[in-house]
């Protein structure tokens, strides 16, 4: 089996580009299944005009009891929070490090931010769907804040977890091997990141609300927040990716998944009308 141990003739050029999918896929996948959180809500309280687009779910809240509406406003961090916490426990119980598991991977990453970057971010973001919950519950702005800071610990928590699991991603024989291991983080970590954020934020314009543009820009920086303990922390690494050459090579199932996620998020600009 091919390693690619020597530096010198090490290519990960399809390690890139292939978290680089998944990371576009399950990033627009996420957002798309939070807001469908709300789209259900806004069904279930019977409210009027419901429509769901591509980052945000329309409807008229005129006439409803504020229980309902902040039903609507927690469901999407609700379901994102279940996202995160559903694959996380996927994650911890498969074997075998491949696509799939990437996949789960980022869905719980991305789960976690869904839920608590808005708890994050509540405190300046009084019409977004926790800062909105704290200014109707009227709560003080110093609850507020502590709300905010325990998302931000809570979830620093989560990445150091779940960074463990990307390092898994390479092979025993790369990850021994100092240069090997940064070369191969770089690539599916931080490589992904900084090429996927352009393409996440194309395809959440047009925008209604400037957080649709800051969350996509800004969140997935979130992966990185550990960063440098993937690169050298000494894990315990009791399974690593004993089929790396799969995940060092051009996989059409993915570039497939890409081009459903482009053309479903594109259909949602449009809108789905319930009411």
């Amino acid at each position: 089996m091919n390693t690619y141990i020597n530096m010198g003739t090490l290519k990960l050029k399809y390690v890139v580009l292939n978290a680089t999918i998944l990371f576009i896929v399950t990033c627009i996948l996420e957002m798309t299944l939070h807001e469908f959180g709300h789209f259900f809500a806004s069904i279930a309280v019977h409210a009027k005009g419901i429509s769901i687009h591509h980052n945000y779910v329309s409807n008229i809240d005129e006439g409803l009891a504020l229980k309902s509406i902040l039903f609507i406003k927690g469901a999407g961090p609700l379901v994102s929070l279940i996202i995160g916490i559903g694959f996380h426990l996927a994650c911890s119980e498969q074997k075998k490090r491949n696509f799939t598991f990437l996949f789960k991977l980022y869905m719980a990453l991305f789960g976690y931010i869904g839920f608590f970057g808005y708890l994050m971010i509540a405190p300046i973001f009084t019409g977004g769907d926790t800062g909105y919950i704290c200014s109707a519950l009227k709560f003080p702005i110093w609850l507020t804040i502590g709300i905010a800071i325990a998302g931000a610990i809570l979830l620093y928590l989560l990445v150091r977890n779940l960074m463990k699991y990307f390092v898994e991603m390479g092979s025993k024989e790369i990850l021994e091997k100092k240069e090997s291991r940064i070369s191969f983080v770089h690539s599916l970590v931080l490589l992904p990141v900084l090429l996927g954020i352009p393409f996440t934020t194309l395809l959440n314009l047009p925008i209604v609300a400037l957080i649709s543009l800051i969350a996509p820009i800004c969140s997935p920086f979130t992966l990185l927040w550990d960063y440098s303990n993937a690169l050298h922390k000494n894990y315990d690494l009791k399974t690593t990716n004993d089929n790396f050459d799969r995940l060092n090579k051009l996989n059409f199932i993915l570039i497939i998944l890409l081009i459903i996620t482009i053309i479903y998020n594109r259909i949602l600009v449009k809108g789905i009308y319930y009411n």
